[in-house]
């Protein structure tokens, strides 16, 4: 099931309101037709609904609310990235990037054919 993320002020009772980006995605690329499901994060504070499209329109797509999941916003899934030493600070990015995707943990390596070099004060 496609998964949407939204901001808090978009969910009502008993619906929610998909604008922006997204629009074009579930419209265009997606296909995603009225009655089809779909789940639906809240950004603020992870609670998650499962969903089913009611209307879609040039600049919005309304589903209506079919069931309200708590507690499920993080994967089941431990992905742990042995990942070698790069250049420069691309460190940083490559965290900030593995951990959109849903990578629990990190473990820099040194490689043998490296080109950074740890020294024992580093």
């Amino acid at each position: 099931m496609r998964k949407f993320f939204v901001e808090t002020d978009q969910i009502s009772e008993d619906k929610i309101e998909i604008t922006g980006e997204d629009v074009n995605h579930i419209r265009n690329v997606l296909r995603l037709e009225i009655g089809e499901k779909i789940k639906i994060g809240d950004k603020e504070n992870g609670l998650n609904y499962v969903c089913e499209i009611s209307d879609i329109s040039k600049d919005m797509v309304v589903c209506e609310i079919l069931e309200k999941l708590e507690g499920e916003s993080e994967s089941n899934i431990d992905l742990t990235v042995f990942q070698g030493l790069p250049k420069a600070d691309k460190m940083e990015l490559i965290i900030q990037k593995g951990t959109e995707l849903g990578v629990s943990s990190f473990v820099p390596v040194s490689f043998k054919r490296s080109i950074v070099k740890l020294s024992r004060k580093r």
